[in-house]
């Protein structure tokens, strides 16, 4: 079938595009609080692209991609964003309803070799946001992401990956479990080693992985201030990946996952909930040319705390897809389906299965005008205080890219929490969004 290509002016590519340099892509407009703290997605380490097919946020376009600065064997990237933003409920508690607008700032600088061999990157973001009235909600947001990539060999890559950000937590994330006037603010420190070696149908892939949270304590209108450091934590984790391909287009893998959670502090004088993980995960890799692509797994996880007279233990069925379906060149229809025992800070509880599911659109309508559509829904369970909390989010918006070096975005969003009696208050939010991003 002939691709079609409407042009009414110059046009660029996706505000979400720009692959430039290697193929880094340079990211788009984040709505919500600066960061989250977001579920590892583990399939991810999985060969998930193998040229079969290119997304409509993907597809290159090179008359409107943007240039960079060259820097010797470097080239430089830069962007910003400056968004205009409502909320209905900025505190999330309807009982405490206030609606309010704010200015967010989105700044981004990439630097990226140029290299035949190897690779080497920086990447530097932030988020500034000032609200007109509930200035007590501003935030600060920063992250800086150095990362390389040796080869070896042809059969051999071994790429290291840091992180240092200071972010807030979203309502939505299946950390917080109360309504708060005032964000949550916390240092995430990561350190990261990947080791992929292939030879004939076969790939062998580890990792080995450190991630540190340390939060701020919450300091209220009035004065009082709420210590935070019982959530202070570090983790470690590693993880082992065989791979098959029994085709071109499809292939089999197996994995094993260890991890060691510890915290620093004494939860509301109580052990610390320091517990070892364990997964198994079993399934197939798939790009089916046209079609679809996607990892789909299944298998078993434990948890398993110190103090397990205190915290539950758990252990049970365990599953991860994610993939996307190609019904036209087009239009592109994402998915991700997730089944994970994670880390609560419930008083007395050490784990809960969070349950998700994620499917987003993406429909080129014109060369540069992206239509996008998002909907989630997210179950929380508590087993060891027979609670559970649900989460449900919707998005639908537009990107358009007047030239190379200038975009538009719109967007308009909808997000409700329903936590379990005793949990936190119940909260729907209405969000909107018009954001003006400049780009080199």
């Amino acid at each position: 079938m002939r691709r079609r290509r409407i042009m009414a002016r110059p046009i660029a590519c996706t505000l979400v595009a720009g692959a430039i340099a290697g193929g880094v892509v340079i990211p788009g407009i984040a709505w919500g609080q600066a960061n989250t703290l977001l579920l590892p997605s583990e399939t991810a380490n999985t060969l998930y692209d193998r040229g079969h097919n290119i997304s409509v946020a993907e597809r290159p376009r090179p008359e409107y991609d943007p240039l960079g600065i060259r820097l010797g064997s470097f080239v430089a990237t830069t962007q910003l964003s400056t968004s205009w933003a409502y909320s209905s409920n900025v505190f999330n508690d309807n009982t405490n309803r206030r609606a309010d607008s704010l200015l967010i700032l989105q700044p981004y600088v990439g630097i990226y070799s140029d290299w035949k061999a190897h690779q080497a990157q920086l990447v530097a973001t932030g988020d500034l946001r000032r609200y007109a009235n509930t200035t007590i909600r501003n935030q600060n947001a920063w992250s800086l992401a150095p990362s390389g990539r040796l080869d070896i060999s042809d059969a051999l890559k071994v790429r290291v990956e840091g992180q240092v950000e200071r972010g807030y937590e979203s309502p939505f994330s299946g950390d917080v479990i109360a309504n708060l006037t005032v964000p949550s603010r916390f240092l995430h420190s990561s350190l990261a080693t990947r080791a992929v070696y292939g030879v004939g149908r076969s790939r062998i892939s580890t990792a080995l992985e450190r991630n540190a949270y340390s939060f701020d304590d919450l300091v209220f209108a009035d004065g009082t201030v709420r210590q935070q450091n019982y959530r202070d934590r570090v983790g470690y984790k590693g993880s082992l990946t065989y791979e098959y391909g029994f085709s071109p287009s499809v292939s089999l893998y197996a994995r094993a996952e260890a991890d060691r959670l510890r915290y620093s502090f004494l939860s509301f004088g109580q052990p610390n909930r320091d517990s070892n993980g364990y997964r198994l995960l079993g399934g197939a890799n798939f790009d089916l040319a046209g079609v679809a692509r996607g990892t789909i797994g299944i298998g078993y996880g434990v948890r398993n705390f110190d103090a397990s007279y205190l915290y539950q233990n758990l252990r049970g069925f365990s599953a991860e897809a994610r993939g996307d379906w190609f019904p036209s060149e087009l239009t592109t229809v994402s998915f991700q389906l997730q089944r994970v025992l994670s880390d609560t800070e419930l008083t007395n509880v050490g784990a809960m299965w969070t349950n998700r599911a994620h499917v987003s659109v993406d429909h080129e309508l014109l060369y540069n005008l992206i239509l996008t559509g998002m909907v989630e829904a997210e179950r929380r369970d508590y087993p060891q205080r027979q609670l559970a909390t649900n989460v449900y989010q919707g998005e639908i918006g537009a990107r358009y890219q007047a030239r190379r070096g200038l975009g538009f975005q719109a967007a308009i969003g909808y997000g409700s929490s329903r936590p379990a009696r005793g949990l936190a208050n119940s909260f729907d939010e209405l969000r909107a969004r018009v954001s003006v991003i400049l780009r080199r």
